[in-house]
């Protein structure tokens, strides 16, 4: 039987792993049904360590799929009130404006650019408008009463603000300008809780690779979502340093990015480290396929990431669409295009027609995960 561990790491959420452990749950049985699979999951189980992982078995695999969580962290870090965003917008400003870097998104993904001013366009433009309809209600009001029209004005005011800040949340608009102003700050190193974390995650995975040198059919994937990319880099770079001091073996350890956002932090001006682990990843050898999507206004599509920060490496990712138009029906497809959020999730979904990709086939099965990408 083919073994296999996973070990994903999720975006900017401060949801914890009993979310994506059901979005694994209830994914993974739909895709059974549509493509006769055969797996079967276990519920969530707890190593002696409080490490966190799942079960994913079928006739000829099994795999241990590990939640390498960071949502304390992110709620930490995570927007709550009005001068948090206000916050988020300045730091936007001066990291990715003010600083220049602008030039350099604007040339290699004017998406990206257009995404990290969505949230400042959507505050201002709602303010502009809350204060139009109070100054409106002051012109009618005040003929009649001043203290009246003066209460009607902060009445406005308190209650724009309220509805700003809930459609703001409720449509993710704020969760943007929060991972933007989250990736300044890491790329400056300062997450200080980042370096123990990431630290954390790859001696759990060289622990696996340790167990494993001697095993034949197995492999170990690391899988990173989103902005869990950013953290997966600076992960593979310490997993490297350690196999090659202690002369590990690194055939069986690869990695599987979906909807990657490093740039974010690999074209800030002050992101040494950042690039120093991002060479040390592209050097080592590792099988790293890379999948983005254009649909996806979250990541950075078809980006050679390495090539657009000025590195020059010897075995970089492979970059790779899904073609999600080929995974949905035309019906199906039209609601997930526009749908930019949803979009970003769907590398973790079930699909509904047979494809190139299908995450729940990359994570079972008896074939490596190079083997099914290159077929």
């Amino acid at each position: 039987m083919f073994q296999r561990n996973v070990f994903y790491i999720a975006g900017y959420d401060p949801r914890s792993y009993r979310y994506y452990y059901a979005l694994l749950k209830d994914n993974l049985i739909k895709q059974n049904a549509i493509s006769h699979l055969g797996l079967e999951i276990s519920p969530c189980q707890f190593t002696h360590k409080k490490e966190i992982f799942c079960q994913i078995t079928s006739q000829e695999s099994q795999t241990n799929y590990y939640f390498l969580t960071w949502d304390k962290v992110v709620r930490k870090y995570w927007s709550k009130t009005l001068w948090d965003f206000i916050c988020d917008f300045i730091c936007f400003l001066r990291a990715y404006i003010f600083s220049g870097i602008v030039k350099t998104f604007t040339q290699k993904s004017r998406t990206q650019l257009l995404a990290g001013f969505y949230p400042i366009v959507y505050f201002v433009s709602s303010y502009i408008l809350c204060f139009v309809v109070a100054y409106g209600l002051f012109i009618w009001i005040k003929e009649w009463n001043l203290y009246a029209a003066m209460a009607a004005i902060l009445a406005c005011l308190w209650v724009g603000t309220k509805g700003i800040l809930w459609f703001g949340k409720r449509f993710a608009v704020f969760w943007l300008s929060n991972i933007y102003a989250f990736c300044a700050k890491y790329a400056a190193g300062k997450i200080n809780e980042i370096p123990s974390l990431t630290l954390d995650f790859s001696q759990r995975i060289l622990k696996t690779l340790r167990e494993n040198q001697k095993i034949t059919h197995c492999e170990t994937i690391l899988c990173a979502h989103s902005v869990g990319t950013i953290l997966a880099v600076s992960v593979i770079a310490k997993v490297v340093e350690v196999a090659k001091k202690e002369n590990l073996n690194l055939k069986n350890f690869k990695v599987l990015m979906l909807g990657q956002c490093i740039p974010l932090v690999s074209f800030q001006k002050h992101c040494e480290v950042f690039k120093k682990e991002m060479e040390i990843a592209g050097n080592a050898g590792v099988f790293w396929c890379d999948y983005t999507s254009k649909i996806d206004g979250a990541c950075f599509a078809m980006l050679d990431y390495y090539k657009a920060s000025g590195l020059s490496v010897k075995s970089p990712p492979l970059y790779l669409s899904p073609r999600f138009y080929k995974l949905f029906t035309p019906k199906t497809y039209k609601k997930i295009r526009y749908n930019w959020y949803l979009a970003h999730f769907l590398y973790l979904y079930a699909t509904e027609i047979g494809g190139g990709y299908n995450y729940f086939e990359f994570i079972s099965g008896e074939k490596t995960l190079e083997q099914k990408v290159k077929e």
